[in-house]
């Protein structure tokens, strides 16, 4: 009996560990998100790519009427032999993955320096233009969650 409950336990276990990680693999996981968030803890977070290069820092969020956070505004400045230029990027929040460091948290996102210097730029006529949003979505990887297949887990 011991035996069999055992196993029983075992397999349970192994089946909820795979089930998160298809979560994560699936993109439905949390993502480093671990709590809720107010927007004054994610704006002003250093943004990084999977390279350790800075991207940016977090300007500000975007929301959509249903109250999901679609976008992070990612502010970063081109530095040029002849021209020094303030840009901001719209990244899908959903993109991004909340890190705790030793000496402060940040979010990274899955893409080269170069491939996030041409990205999109944002505008204020950019918001709530769905087709101009799929855009920037797709430019980054991502699924929107307003699209057949997306998913709404963009929110802190």
């Amino acid at each position: 009996m011991k035996r069999i409950l055992s196993i029983i336990v075992s397999l349970s276990i192994l089946t909820l560990g795979l089930l998160v990680t298809a979560g994560y693999a699936s993109g439905s996981g949390s993502k480093g998100w671990d709590r809720s968030y107010q927007a004054s803890e994610t704006i002003g977070l250093w943004v990084m790519n999977h390279q350790g290069r800075y991207l940016g820092k977090v300007q500000d969020l975007v929301f959509d009427p249903d109250g999901h956070v679609i976008f992070a505004i990612i502010g970063y400045t081109k530095f040029n032999w002849r021209l020094i230029g303030e840009n901001s990027v719209a990244v899908p929040f959903h993109a991004l993955v909340y890190e705790r460091h030793a000496k402060q948290p940040v979010v990274r996102v899955d893409i080269s320096l170069e491939k996030f210097q041409s990205a999109p730029r944002f505008t204020k006529a950019d918001l709530m233009d769905r087709q101009r949003e799929t855009e920037v979505y797709r430019y980054f990887g991502q699924q929107p969650y307003w699209t057949e297949g997306g998913t709404a887990g963009g929110q802190p």
